[in-house]
C-alpha cells in the first residue's frame, strides 16, 4: 500500500491541530494555569485542573486527536499500533510543553489527557475497522469438505492423485526400468 498520500493527509491534519493549539488566540483565555503546566506534579493533583473548564472543551480536545489517532494507525503497520497511541501521546505532549511560555494559551493536564484519550480512540476505531474486515474476507472464502477439497486440488493439478498426501513434484519421478527388465528376463530365458 502506497502510504505517501496518507502521510500528506497526516502532514497538513498536524499543521492545523498545531495552528489551533498553538497558534493565536483569537479569543482571551480565563488563566487557571498552575505555574509550570504539565511539568508541575501539583498541576495533576489541583482541584483547579480538573473542574474548571467546559464539557464543549473537553469534547474538543478528544475530537480533535481522533484523526490524529486514526493517521498514526493507518500510516503504521498493522503490528505497530501500540506506537500509533505512542506518537498520538508525544505530539500532544509536545503541544502542551510549547504551551507553557505562551501568554494566550494554558499548558493543562486534562488537556493533554483528553487529547491522549482522542488517540485511543482514533487507534481503536482503526483497528476495529481491520479486524471487522479481515473477518468479513474470511466469511467471504469458501470453506470445502475435505473431499471436495482434494477433488479440486486434483482438478487443477497440484495434488497428484496416485500420491494423494504429496503436491505435485515433491516426489521424483518413477524410474523406468523396463528395459533392464526385459534384459534380465530374455538372460533368464536362455538359462533355462
Amino acid at each position: 500500500m502506497d502510504r505517501r498520500p496518507l502521510g500528506l493527509v497526516a502532514a497538513a491534519y498536524a499543521a492545523i491541530v498545531l495552528w489551533v493549539t498553538i497558534g493565536p488566540a483569537p479569543w482571551r483565555t480565563a488563566s487557571h494555569q498552575v505555574d509550570g503546566g504539565i511539568l508541575n506534579p501539583d498541576a495533576w493533583t489541583a482541584s483547579v485542573t480538573w473542574t474548571t473548564g467546559y464539557l464543549a472543551e473537553i469534547a474538543f480536545n478528544v475530537a480533535l486527536f481522533i484523526p490524529v489517532g486514526a493517521l498514526a494507525a493507518l500510516l503504521l503497520p498493522r503490528r505497530f499500533w501500540p506506537l500509533a497511541m505512542l506518537a498520538g501521546f508525544s505530539f500532544a505532549t509536545m503541544i502542551e510543553l510549547i504551551q507553557l511560555p505562551e501568554p494566550d494559551r494554558i499548558s493543562d493536564p486534562r488537556d493533554l489527557v483528553m487529547n491522549t484519550a482522542g488517540t485511543i480512540v482514533g487507534v481503536v476505531l482503526v483497528q476495529t475497522a481491520r479486524m471487522v474486515r479481515r473477518a468479513g474476507a474470511v466469511a467471504a472464502t469458501e470453506v470445502l469438505s475435505p473431499t471436495e477439497a482434494i477433488d479440486a486440488a486434483v482438478a487443477t493439478g497440484t495434488l497428484d492423485p496416485l500420491f494423494p498426501g504429496d503436491a505435485v513434484g515433491a516426489r521424483p519421478a518413477p524410474q523406468h526400468h523396463e528395459p533392464a527388465l526385459a534384459a534380465m528376463g530374455s538372460s533368464a530365458d536362455r538359462a533355462a
